[in-house]
């Protein structure tokens, strides 16, 4: 069979890519970040794990049992993290406030004000408890400072710092069944893109630290490299230092997050307006130190 050609082919001009309108590639783009924004009528969804549901909340005393992560404006936030992590939203309690759907560890995004007063740029840890009334006493002998147990629909709250000025919450959980301890004394570092898979608490003295957190939460540790420290049997995994080998070295706590494909991540990031250092290997996985577009930093990982 003879296929004739189209005697239009000789009049058309090749095909040549052109670049984009700068104006319209911008308002693309913002259309859809606001696909993954929260809407007024979206409900979280608890993503589950057959057979069980995951456990967002921490299943043992010591345990992370949510965070908050403070950002200056939550609205650049929820476009940065939605686009980079895929992560989606539900409402907060307020306008300032945003909670991550299906993640674990349980998380909100918040723009405003601290229970104990004043704005937090970064990562403030709640930890679940077994007694809060027991675990606040052993937070003031420590030289801690702790508000009273007040009860929220979630949990029994208190809110406190340690001995070294770094903000915490405790929380007692209502008793749950059904749900799929993470990690089940074994490093816990995230199973789904977007979950927590490690956490760097950045203190000014790591045997101070050890001391407090030990005596409140029964942790245990195991020691690594000089100013270093493991805890051991929580999760999400977390580690100590008073200078991390990557990352900045104000006290506070340092987020990490588990991806499938850390090279399009770290594309991600730059590409909404964040940083990322090169992939590094590290002996656990692929690793990149990043900041988001206000600042705020984070590790990606790819184990």
């Amino acid at each position: 069979m003879v296929v004739m050609s189209d005697p239009f082919d000789a009049l058309r001009s090749p095909v040549v890519p052109v670049a984009p309108d700068p104006d319209f590639a911008a308002r693309l783009r913002r259309r859809l970040v606001q696909a993954v924004s929260p809407t007024a009528s979206q409900e979280e969804r608890p993503m589950t794990k057959d057979p069980t549901v995951r456990s967002r909340n921490g299943s043992r005393h010591g345990d992370v049992s949510y965070i908050t992560l403070g950002l200056p404006d939550l609205a650049k936030g929820l476009a940065f993290y939605g686009a980079v992590l895929g992560w989606r939203f539900s409402p907060g309690s307020s306008e300032h406030g945003a909670q991550v759907d299906g993640i674990v560890p349980m998380m909100g995004l918040w723009d405003g004000e601290q229970p104990a007063g004043g704005r937090i740029h970064g990562a403030v840890l709640g930890f679940r408890v077994d007694d809060i009334a027991a675990a606040v006493a052993a937070v003031r002998a420590q030289g801690g400072s702790v508000n009273d147990p007040h009860s929220e629909p979630y949990a029994m709250a208190a809110e406190g710092h340690d001995n070294q000025g770094i903000p915490f919450y405790l929380h007692e959980m209502p008793a749950g069944g059904g749900e799929l301890a993470p990690g089940n004394g074994e490093p816990w570092n995230g199973e789904l893109e977007g979950d927590v898979s490690y956490l760097t608490m950045v203190v000014p003295d790591v045997r101070t630290a050890q001391a407090f957190y030990g005596a409140v939460f029964g942790w245990t540790f195991n020691v690594g490299r000089a100013g270093g420290a493991q805890v051991t049997g929580v999760a999400p995994q977390i580690g100590m230092a008073t200078r991390p080998e990557a990352g900045p070295a104000t006290p506070g706590v340092i987020l990490g997050y588990r991806v499938d494909d850390i090279a399009a991540a770290v594309e991600r990031v730059r590409e909404f307006g964040g940083q990322a250092r090169d992939v590094a290997q590290r002996p656990y996985g692929l690793e990149s130190l990043c900041a988001d577009d206000q600042g705020t930093p984070f590790y990606l990982h790819q184990f």
